[in-house]
């Protein structure tokens, strides 16, 4: 991530050298006074007119930053990144390149949990960006050292500053990392063309503007489809199927395997290197999302996977009175990293579970979202 940082950079100091030496006149001849003069009127006044449109809050700023700071990812990967992808080798490495930011993504939101690295992001961007030193609830949330950011019931935060924390990283809970995987599910489906519109949620004419969904699918048969990533946009996709006579269809993320935070660290369950090689390679034909890790993994053995050598391993399995291994308090049919459950096990049970090889339990998955079914069977 650090080289995408310093090419941004690049690209915005390239942009303000050349702004630097057309607003300096000692830059300009005699004979160049009057270019120098346009500039700089035609600078003030654009000046004048950005400060109407409160054009500047619209690049960074406390309300909404959240957005701002997911718009600029998404501007990397499906704004300039998408046009390296000029062979099928390339779309395979950009398919891997967005599962290996996800997981970054998710390593980002252990800062829910961890004050150590909450305190020291807090502290850093005090130092980087004086604006957010100021900001209200900073030095609050920098002293917090209990939970924040998690879903009602789990969060020991105020409300208050489970808002301003989701307001530091860009759009938390999965919801960047849901839209840019929502991309790579279509381009391996072969959906059609794709036509990203995270970055223009507003489509506008002279009268006024209607929200258009995320993506825009031009299928083979020459069919177009709205494509919106997550449910409870009913109403707003409606209106615009509606207003434009393209019928939308809605990926569901509640219930894709896609996001599994652990009930036991409150951590997300990120992707495997098995999943990221196997998802990435157009090759290899995916049949269901699930994948057990005992029968199908080929970079651990089973020893290893079950004694907890690999720290992606998922555990889900319902308790059964008839077998022992199942019995103990995380098998209630969640998704838990499966080292948490051999960490908060001890003695018999734990023995018992490892020895056990417990096909079922053991499991990871590949991105997968319903919702979408009809549109296959066109």
């Amino acid at each position: 991530m650090k080289t995408i940082f310093q090419q941004m950079e690049k690209t915005l100091k390239h942009l303000e050298v050349v702004h630097q030496v057309f607003i300096d006149k000692r830059n300009f001849k005699k004979s160049e006074k009057l270019d120098y003069h346009i500039y700089k009127q035609n600078n003030e006044k654009l000046q004048q007119v950005l400060n109407k449109l409160d054009f500047d809050s619209q690049l960074y700023a406390k309300k909404g930053r959240q957005m701002i700071l997911a718009d600029f990812l998404e501007y990397i990967f499906l704004g300039r990144g998408y046009y390296s992808m000029t062979s099928k080798e390339n779309k395979e490495n950009f398919i891997k390149a967005i599962l290996y930011f996800v997981n970054l993504l998710m390593c980002y939101e252990v800062t829910t949990v961890s004050y150590t690295l909450r305190k020291k992001i807090m502290n850093e961007l005090g130092i980087t960006i004086n604006e957010i030193r100021s900001e209200e609830y900073h030095d609050e949330l920098k002293d917090f050292k209990k939970r924040v950011g998690l879903k009602k019931g789990e969060s020991e935060a105020p409300k208050y500053l489970d808002k301003y924390f989701d307001s530091l990283l860009p759009k938390t809970a999965g919801g960047l990392w849901h839209e840019l995987l929502a991309y790579a599910f279509l381009l391996r489906n072969n959906f059609g063309y794709i036509i990203p519109l995270l970055l223009t949620q507003r489509l506008i004419n002279l009268n006024g503007y209607i929200v258009p969904p995320d993506f825009l699918i031009i299928t083979n048969d020459k069919r177009i489809y709205g494509i919106e990533v997550g449910t409870k946009k009913e109403i707003q996709s409606g209106s615009f199927s509606l207003q434009t006579a393209i019928p939308t269809a809605t990926i569901d993320t509640i219930n894709s395997r896609t996001s599994d935070r652990c009930p036991i660290c409150k951590r997300w369950i990120s992707f495997c290197p098995f999943i990221i090689k196997n998802y990435s390679n157009f090759d290899i034909s995916i049949k269901k999302p699930e994948i057990r890790c005992l029968e199908e993994c080929n970079i651990y053995s089973k020893k290893e996977i079950v004694k907890g050598k690999c720290s992606y391993a998922k555990y889900s399995r319902e308790k059964a009175r008839t077998i022992k291994y199942t019995n103990h308090k995380y098998a209630d049919g969640l998704h838990y990293h499966y080292l948490c459950v051999l960490t908060n096990l001890t003695g018999t049970i734990r023995d018992r579970l490892i020895e056990a090889q417990d096909v079922i339990a053991l499991k990871t998955h590949y991105p997968h979202y319903s919702g979408l079914e009809e549109l296959v069977n066109k």
